[in-house]
């Protein structure tokens, strides 16, 4: 399962929240210096809602972050079957990210299936516990984005 909603986040609020994300460029990076934690900011319950609307799945926030993949960076095929619990947070279920930015080359979101371009604005929704992803290598400009962890 894999939703695409394109257009969902408009140019100038993509821009904002593009602007809150440091730059990196090139590096190898700690996932603490690439993301940001944003859960209490209001497009948590904006996307919250929507996703209820077009999927019928009621969706509890874990986290979500501003996220940085820098120039070079990359993620190989995975699954969230873990993620947070060693922070005693939990499991997480979903996933959806918000592309802040298109600007970049390389960095296309991936499943064993298909492979995607990120375009500035578009929001995915996925189940990040049985979807294999992963993100393709970041070859020119950080691909900036904002996730979120859905609980299971």
């Amino acid at each position: 399962m894999l939703e695409i909603f394109k257009n969902y986040l408009s140019p100038e609020d993509c821009s904002l929240y593009a602007s809150l994300i440091k730059d990196l460029g090139k590096g190898d990076f700690s996932w603490d210096e690439r993301t940001v934690d944003i859960t209490p900011d209001p497009i948590v319950e904006k996307v919250k809602e929507f996703l209820y609307e077009k999927t019928k799945i009621k969706l509890e926030i874990q986290k979500a972050e501003l996220q940085n993949w820098n120039l070079g960076s990359e993620s190989e095929l995975h699954i969230h079957i873990d993620r947070f619990e060693g922070e005693g947070l939990g499991a997480i279920k979903y996933n959806s990210l918000i592309y802040l930015n298109d600007d970049f080359s390389g960095g296309e979101f991936y499943t064993k299936d298909t492979s995607i371009k990120p375009e500035k604005g578009m929001l995915t929704f996925f189940d990040g516990s049985q979807t294999y992803h992963g993100v393709k290598k970041v070859k020119k400009k950080d691909r900036k984005t904002i996730i979120f962890w859905w609980k299971k």
